[in-house]
């Protein structure tokens, strides 16, 4: 009987419509432990993050984060995964009964996968058929797997270059045509059937031992990379994805789960404290080492510096049992012995902590501090710096009572005692109360000089009042407070400032805008110096002598804020300002107007407080003639003009506090100044005047 071959080739092409979106076949390396903490700093506020692209915000704790070098291995995965070309939603149905391995590539990539493709010669003289009977459809994608892992098994190669698929014979009937991918995961390794050389980096350390395990556990070759910082794994794909999922396993922090604590120690300097508690923690069989391996039970890092203890274990009972030794410990000596103890502040200043210790210790009777450079005397102590243009060296200042000393180092920043350990445990407490972490105070200040004209004519408060806003103060008849204080409340100071610059009868003098320490005094001056004669001396032998000294004139404003606990900022303000008049005095001297006020008001954070009333008039006579026609009687008045101007001026302050409480509060102050300090916002939300 004759056979005759009978070939039945069907195709069922299937659509489906979804709105699939397949990978572009990019490596990306999975983030590492320490960038997930990263993350949740994101996700919690800490970190500014923006569209689009991910932008962390650099911290403002000292620690700068670069950008890495990035591997550009998207190139690669394309070129290697040639099963990602295709569909993988697009469906066939192929079946083949003894088909020659030639018109079997020609029906596939040809007619099914719609490609370009080359054949080998050796393919097109080759005698081997294909027998194929699949029941259920398949994807393009993979089809194509499926044919290159038949074709990998006749050491057949598929190679992609310039968009044409080229296939053949391997020469000396070797599979040599090896596929390269990079990445630690399992995605990341390229979907085919030929050699695979992975290179996978290392996250927690590099680990030789692991490519010696590798190997004994599956069929890849494993080589560690030192210079590259990973392994290299040559094999199978589902061999290698075998590989990855057990380093993966083991590529972890080797003390991830440990428990991590500190203590400060108070009275014991920790060196002394680290000893003691690994001899007392030794006779409870609890294993301590110091600067040492992480072998034992407890690791402990002394920080002399700071004076405190870092301990490391895997157990969270040991870690609170050496905070309870430590606690123990830390204790002064009992008895009427003197010892010398140190306390650094970490927040504010000891000259500070020592003026405060010292009125407490002996009253008003001792002699004040004498370098002491306090909050209240910073700014005279400034300008006498200047005067002498010398930098004085920090000088230790002492504080002696009955069975106590303190001495203030300024160098260091620390206060030192000396006395009983009974004494210094009874004070501590309340040092720590005041080394507490002192408010800053925004201050945007605005000095405008305004003409009551048209709608000022009747006095800027006037004009204000006409738009909603109600005053306090001044010139408020209904108001039982006094004083040229107006604090605005029905409108926001924005308002107010806005009038001020777009007006053509305002001038605004001067915008500062200054960061002050809370209770410290801020001092801006901003004038000329104007030559007068001085000191006039007489002599028989050479005549008259005179000195010249030099008079300041311009805008000099002070400023002292104090917060107090319930977020309300007092402030001490004292406003100057004085310009060169017409006219000159005695000796030819020249004539300065000055207007000046002082006050003290109490604002809301973001209150805007506006300070007015000093109003000026200034009047000019003026004549103008023309000569020889002005002097005609009767028609000598038409050649003839008499002006009599008077103008009135208001000099207005506003300040408005901002309370800066914590560092992440200064990131939106950042972000006003790099808009441009002429564009600083004030704030939009209305707060109410505090009576």
């Amino acid at each position: 009987m004759k056979h005759s071959k009978v070939l039945f080739l069907g195709i069922v092409t299937m659509s489906v419509l979804t709105g699939c979106a397949r990978s572009s076949g990019g490596i990306t390396p999975t983030p590492s432990y320490l960038e997930k903490v990263q993350t949740k700093k994101i996700a919690a506020g800490e970190v500014e993050n923006t569209t689009g692209a991910e932008q962390v915000a650099p911290p403002s704790q000292g620690i700068v984060y670069v950008e890495a070098l990035q591997n550009d291995s998207r190139l690669k995965s394309e070129q290697t995964d040639l099963a990602s070309k295709f569909s993988d939603v697009e469906k066939v149905k192929l079946t083949a009964d003894s088909l020659l391995i030639k018109d079997y590539l020609h029906y596939v990539f040809g007619e099914l996968l719609n490609v370009n493709y080359i054949l080998g010669e050796q393919l097109n003289n080759s005698k081997a058929q294909v027998t194929l009977n699949l029941q259920d459809p398949l994807s393009k994608r993979k089809l194509f797997s499926l044919s290159e892992q038949m074709l990998q098994e006749r050491n057949i190669v598929i190679r992609f270059q310039d968009g044409i698929y080229y296939i053949h014979q391997t020469e000396g009937g070797i599979a040599n045509n090896l596929v390269y991918g990079y990445g630690a995961n399992p995605e990341d390794v390229p979907n085919t059937a030929n050699e695979i050389i992975q290179l996978a980096p290392f996250k927690a350390g590099m680990q030789t031992p692991l490519a010696n395990t590798i190997r004994q556990l599956t069929n890849v070759n494993a080589q560690p990379m030192f210079e590259q910082h990973a392994i290299m794994f040559k094999g199978k794909r589902n061999d290698i994805v075998k590989a990855l999922e057990f380093m993966q396993l083991v590529d972890q922090p080797a003390f991830r789960n440990r428990s991590i604590g500190m203590y400060k120690s108070s009275f014991v300097p920790v060196d002394q404290l680290s000893k003691l508690l690994q001899d007392l923690m030794k006779q409870e069989g609890i294993s301590v080492s110091i600067n040492a391996t992480t072998e034992q039970a407890i690791s402990i890092v002394p920080l002399e510096r700071i004076n405190t203890m870092v301990f490391f274990t895997n157990n969270k009972d040991f870690l609170k049992r050496a905070t309870f030794w430590a606690k123990k410990l830390d204790q002064p000596a009992d008895g009427n012995q003197e010892q010398y103890f140190v306390f650094v502040p970490e927040f504010a200043r000891a000259v500070d902590l020592g003026t405060s210790l010292q009125n407490l210790l002996v009253g008003n009777s001792s002699e004040p501090l004498g370098s002491s450079t306090s909050a209240s005397s910073q700014n005279q102590q400034i300008q006498n710096n200047k005067q002498s243009n010398k930098r004085q060296a920090p000088s230790n200042i002492s504080v002696q009572t009955e069975g106590m000393k303190m001495v203030v180092d300024e160098r260091s920043n620390s206060l030192i005692f000396k006395t009983t350990g009974d004494a210094y445990r009874n004070l501590l407490p309340m040092i720590k109360r005041l080394d507490i972490m002192p408010k800053q105070i925004m201050l945007e200040v605005m000095i405008a000089e305004v003409s009551l004209t048209d709608e000022f004519k009747q006095g800027v408060e006037f004009a204000l009042t006409n738009m909603g806003a109600t005053t306090v103060g001044g010139f408020n008849l209904q108001s039982n407070s006094s004083g040229l204080t107006y604090a605005l409340s029905g409108t926001t100071g924005k308002l107010a400032v806005n009038l001020l610059q777009t007006n053509n009868y305002v001038n605004v003098l001067s915008r500062p805008t200054l960061a002050v320490r809370d209770g410290v005094e801020a001092t801006i001056s901003v004038g000329d110096r104007i030559p007068v004669v001085g000191e006039i001396i007489t002599d028989t032998t050479v005549g008259s002598r005179s000195s010249v000294d030099y008079l300041e004139t311009g805008i000099d404003l002070k400023v002292t804020p104090t917060v107090n606990a319930k977020g309300v900022v007092v402030m001490e303000i004292a406003q100057e300002i004085s310009n060169q008049a017409d006219g000159t005095g005695a000796e030819g001297n020249p004539i300065v107007f000055e207007r000046s006020l002082q006050t003290e008001v109490i604002a809301a954070d973001g209150q805007t407080i506006m300070l007015g009333g000093l109003i000026s008039e200034n009047s000019t006579l003026g004549d103008k003639t023309v000569p020889f026609f002005s002097t005609i009687p009767l028609f000598g008045k038409l050649f003839d003009s008499t002006n009599n101007n008077k103008t009135k001026t208001e000099l207005v302050v506003l300040v408005t506090p901002r309370i800066i409480g914590s560092t992440a509060e200064w990131e939106s102050v950042y972000e006003q100044f790099k808009q441009g300090l002429n564009e600083l916002k004030l704030p939009e939300t209305t707060k109410n005047a505090v009576q």
